[in-house]
């Protein structure tokens, strides 16, 4: 009883103390003390591998103040954050943070709403399995959550062991949406990722590019007049693409009759649509079909600026967003959530200097509003 008193005293002399990396090392050096004196207690020895840990994963700067308060929620926001990576670090987080192992077990067991906890993981050495379902689970959340797939849960996946099966299985699923237009933006990320899982090419993708590449050239019409030959241009890359197109075809038909293009032109259009429709069988009207998606997409051009943020990083558009993002912050410098967006943006561009000074806007900002203020994941 008296051993247990000592052990018990000593733990709690450890979780005071042990609330900076001089006082972590102070602890350390009496809990070897103490072993030495006590070589034979299997408490210290179980003390000892949480304080080696919490020693080991302090180390890392971004994660230090979360390790020594011991704060699950905060480490796993830091760990998120961090950039560094350390592969030899996994044990250690899981003596320390045994609620993450559980979470590891969960997900791989096909419980998919453990995935904000481990899917950082990989930076401390985690090598995922991805459950089955979990590429259908993730297409179906993509189309309504654009900011799912960051840098994280990319690295997370091309470091699981099966993601040359998930994505064949992300393929799949993109398969099963083609008929779905209004999701092509989205569609067109998620093909992007099975590539960069596996470095495939597919012809669904090549497609979806085309579609994206189209839209993006149309929109820079948006408040501009088509010159006739320009009218002739897109006009020739619809009927070459093999997606359902209704959307663009509404746009299109929207810039010609905005720019005064009429007669033999979008006669001669629809003279190309028609022997197309009846060479391959299609016999349906083009002006009935043109209704509900031209009112659909003719408000694409009315959004509000953040919807259109959102938009162009579907489809890596990320300098015209960046452009949007400073724009929307020229009226609201203090928003942490844009500032952490165009970060991210300058980074997929390579701009690494200017995204290091807009996270250290979003470093201070955040210390300056409430601890349970949450940053987004883009």
């Amino acid at each position: 009883m008296k051993k247990f008193l000592l052990v018990l005293s000593f733990f709690l002399i450890v979780s005071v103390l042990a609330q900076s990396l001089e006082d972590l090392e102070k602890s350390w050096l009496e809990l070897l003390q103490r072993v030495v004196r006590e070589p034979d207690s299997d408490e210290l020895v179980e003390l000892g591998r949480k304080l080696s840990a919490k020693r080991r994963l302090a180390q890392l700067e971004t994660l230090k103040d979360s390790v020594l308060e011991e704060n699950l929620d905060k480490f796993v926001a830091n760990l998120s954050e961090m950039s560094e990576t350390r592969d030899d670090l996994l044990d250690e987080c899981f003596v320390l943070f045994p609620k993450l192992k559980a979470d590891v077990a969960s997900f791989e067991r096909g419980d998919n709403s453990k995935l904000n906890s481990v899917c950082a993981l990989w930076k401390l050495g985690y090598k995922p399995v991805v459950p089955q379902g979990f590429a259908a689970w993730l297409v179906q959340t993509f189309l309504s959550d654009p900011f799912l797939i960051d840098w994280n849960l990319v690295f997370f996946l091309k470091n699981s062991s099966n993601k040359d099966v998930i994505a064949k299985q992300i393929r799949q699923e993109c398969e099963k949406l083609k008929d779905k237009e209004k999701d092509y933006p989205a569609l067109y990320r998620l093909m992007v990722l099975a590539k960069q899982l596996d470095g495939a090419d597919s012809q669904l993708e090549s497609e979806l590019s085309r579609y994206i590449e189209l839209m993006t050239s149309l929109e820079r019409y948006s408040s501009e007049r088509l010159s006739n030959e320009e009218f002739e241009k897109f006009s020739r890359a619809l009927n070459n693409l093999n997606l359902k197109k209704d959307n663009l075809k509404a746009i299109l038909s929207h810039l010609a009759a905005r720019s005064g293009i009429q007669g033999s032109s979008t006669k001669g259009l629809e003279n190309r649509k028609n022997l197309q429709k009846l060479m391959t069988r299609w016999r349906f009207r083009i002006d009935l079909m043109i209704l509900v998606p031209s009112a659909f997409f003719l408000t694409f051009f009315f959004l509000p600026r953040r919807w259109k943020i959102s938009f162009f990083v579907f489809f890596k558009a990320y300098k015209i967003a960046i452009k949007l993002s400073q724009k929307e912050l020229s009226k609201d410098p203090t928003d942490i959530r844009l500032r952490t967006l165009l970060a991210m943006f300058y980074e997929r561009i390579g701009e690494n200097e200017k995204a290091f000074q807009e996270y250290k806007i979003v470093r201070d900002l955040s210390r300056m509003v409430k601890k349970d203020r949450i940053l987004p994941r883009a």
